[in-house]
């Protein structure tokens, strides 16, 4: 598969087929369990040693796994050095998205990037 994940009936990706009335109704040979809009979270507690949290849409996670994603950062950190830790956190995200422009990602970009003080 090429791009973003659709799902059918209907034709929207999937974090927007939560109201998709093509893939939900039965009439339109929907199926009203196909899609539920049941949050996956995960809750952990942030450690002394943890360096940054990555939150990014499917736009970003079609293109890159979590460990590309993470080394994007890093590789943000390793070419540029001299920057305090709110610059080097806006580099880190420059390059995660650039990273996932460049596979030509056809959907949405969106990265949010939190770094703590041992970043």
């Amino acid at each position: 598969i090429i791009g973003p994940q659709r799902v059918l009936p209907g034709r929207l990706s999937v974090s927007r087929t939560f109201g998709d009335i093509e893939a939900k109704l039965p009439k339109f040979e929907g199926n009203p369990n196909v899609i539920v809009a049941t949050p996956d979270i995960k809750s952990f507690r942030i450690q002394e040693d943890h360096d940054f949290i990555i939150l990014g849409c499917d736009g970003i996670f079609d293109k890159l796994s979590n460990k590309e994603a993470i080394e994007c950062v890093w590789n943000s950190v390793r070419d540029v050095k001299s920057l305090n830790i709110h610059q080097q956190t806006g580099l880190g995200v420059e390059y995660i998205l650039k990273n996932s422009l460049l596979r030509r990602t056809l959907d949405n970009v969106t990265v949010v990037l939190v770094s703590f003080e041992n970043f």
